[in-house]
């Protein structure tokens, strides 16, 4: 388990918490919530996190040149998000079975 403090503006520190507990491989319990007493636009935050991996899934990408010769890279946790009709970006973890 982690302890985690956050500090900051009770706007941001609000959408940031509500944000990382809808994360599904942390649990988090917010332990303690107080305002700064000198200045009330500072909010304190801490919280017990715990980490629980997910299912993590497989993913190929594969890479085409102009000659016809195919490149496979193989990711973990991959994410593929079309940016614009021209852009996708690809992210993953890469691993090595040999390592």
């Amino acid at each position: 388990m982690l302890k985690l403090c956050v500090v900051g503006n009770p706007n941001e520190l609000d959408h940031f918490m509500n944000d990382f507990k809808s994360q599904p491989q942390y649990d988090v319990n917010q332990e303690s919530k107080e305002y700064d007493i000198c200045n009330q636009e500072e909010l304190r935050v801490m919280a017990n996190v715990d980490f629980k991996p997910k299912v993590r899934k497989s993913m190929t990408v594969k890479l085409q040149t102009k000659e016809g010769k195919e490149l496979e890279i193989s990711l973990l946790d991959g994410i593929v998000v079309q940016l614009d009709d021209s852009v996708t970006y690809v992210s993953g973890r890469v691993f090595d079975i040999f390592a």
